[in-house]
């Protein structure tokens, strides 16, 4: 009776076990199992792996399941497989064992989840984790670096410095495959620095052909399939941004009271934005929305969130700060001097005077304190945080005052204003785009201003502001 094997092609061990079959003259029937179809926990699969996982083998009325396990048995099993893919030799056997134990909880874990938690989940239609990507990335160029340097040691091409290679070289390698489907700066980054694993994989690659490129003309294909998508969210009607996170603006005209409109309401019973929905899940306060994005989304630099729970918590306290101190002080001081006629809202020359203080020691504190350090960022970073994007847009709105107010504002704190250029920098196009409606308004109030008379129209105040 023919060995069945049960595979799904994206399954690194399913690749794995196939490229042995066809390298070594198994005969065999490939019983195709489609994970996206959940056919892995049909009643007809579960009765060959109660698991529900695959690969899987049916060899007459033996069933296994394990990828490891199973190459171990079709090499002792099916004659003709050659001595160096599981040697008889008992200390080699032992090393592969060793290899194949480490594979698990190291590449296999890191790989996967990285994978996973980058561009695979949303194909798979399972929720992305950037703190999960992180994790798996930092096991992942740990066990690259172990392959360098202590799995390829020696003066063979392949694993455990064999000059042909083993069930462990196979497996491996075929792990390390599902990179492919990172954006070529990814797979760079992480593979680039190991110059012995990259040969090894190649060598691999060339002693197997032409079955190793056959069994992984579907990985190339959902590749394919997934940057199309991404090319394709870049160039629709949604706006590419600095963390490239696909997303719909939705106006809220403030002078139209938009925001208190039943449809709005039921995003944010408080009536203000920003706000966000998610799915189901809705969330408003600009602090509050940062944090979410920065962890629910793929792909957002470490910088602006750090994983680090230190770093995390003095983002946390400069963020507290600023609804209290920089923003009061910024908002109430423009409110009451230049918008607030614009606004509709009577001005207030005395608290005007209040909130110029409270700004004014606002900027002095970021200049003596939050910009301590050699870094060109908020906490002495050299990268913006959320902390830097909030703040920084908050003191944009003094853009809108008269350039004498301005510049007494500001002129006393240098190390602000070039805190200030470096984040406008980091962050530009879309800075730049961003804030194209302040300076329209501030355009249309000094018009005003020039005139000598206030104008019938009003400014359209959106979201942005």
């Amino acid at each position: 009776m023919k060995l069945k094997v049960y595979v799904y092609r994206l399954s690194q061990p399913s690749r794995a076990i196939l490229i042995f079959c066809k390298v070594n003259g198994i005969d065999f029937e490939e019983i195709k199992i489609e994970l996206m179809k959940r056919q892995q926990f049909s009643p007809e699969f579960k009765e060959v792996n109660a698991m529900g996982q695959v690969p899987a083998i049916v060899d007459g009325k033996f069933k296994l399941f394990e990828s490891h396990a199973i190459l171990i048995y079709l090499a002792c099993a099916f004659p003709g497989v050659a001595d160096h893919w599981y040697p008889n030799d008992l200390f080699k056997r032992a090393k592969i064992h060793s290899v194949l134990d480490w594979h698990h909880s190291n590449l296999r874990f890191g790989a996967t989840k990285f994978v996973q938690n980058t561009i695979l989940g949303t194909a798979l239609g399972i929720p992305m984790n950037p703190q999960a990507a992180a994790e798996a990335e930092k096991l992942l160029s740990a066990s690259l670096q172990k392959i360098e340097s202590f799995w390829l040691k020696g003066n063979g091409r392949f694993l455990l410095g064999s000059n042909q290679p083993s069930i462990a070289d196979l497996s491996l390698v075929c792990e390390i495959m599902q990179l492919e489907v990172l954006d070529e700066k990814d797979r760079i980054r992480i593979l680039g620095p190991h110059k012995k694993v990259q040969q090894w994989i190649e060598d691999t690659k060339l002693i197997t052909r032409p079955h190793f490129d056959e069994v992984h003309k579907f990985l190339f294909k959902i590749k394919e399939h997934l940057h199309k998508q991404q090319s394709a969210g870049a160039s629709s009607d949604t706006k590419p941004t600095v963390n490239g996170i696909d997303f719909e603006e939705i106006k809220i005209e403030l002078l139209k009271r938009q925001q208190f409109s039943p449809e709005f309401k039921e995003v944010n019973a408080m009536g203000k934005v920003p706000a966000i929905v998610d799915g189901k899940f809705k969330l408003f306060e600009s602090h509050a929305i940062l944090i979410y994005l920065a962890c629910a989304f793929p792909g957002v630099a470490d910088h602006w969130y750090p994983n680090d729970l230190f770093k995390r918590a003095k983002i946390h306290s400069v963020l507290d700060w600023h609804h209290s101190n920089l923003r009061f002080g910024a908002a109430k001081f423009v409110l009451n001097t230049k918008l607030g006629t614009a606004l509709g809202i009577p001005l207030n020359p005395q608290a005007a005077a209040e909130a110029e203080k409270l700004l004014s020691a606002s900027l002095q504190k970021i200049e003596s304190f939050w910009l301590k350090g050699n870094g060109r960022f908020l906490l002495g970073s050299n990268q913006p945080s959320i902390a830097d994007l909030s703040l920084v847009c908050e003191i944009m709105q003094l853009e809108v005052l008269d350039e004498k107010d301005r510049i007494r504002i500001l002129g006393p704190h240098k190390k602000v204003q070039q805190w200030i250029e470096d984040t406008k920098l980091a962050t530009r196009p879309h800075f730049d785009e961003v804030h194209k409606i302040l300076f329209k308004i501030k355009e249309h109030l000094h018009k005003q201003q020039s005139a000598g008379a206030s104008s019938d129209t009003k400014p359209t105040l959106q979201s942005k502001m």
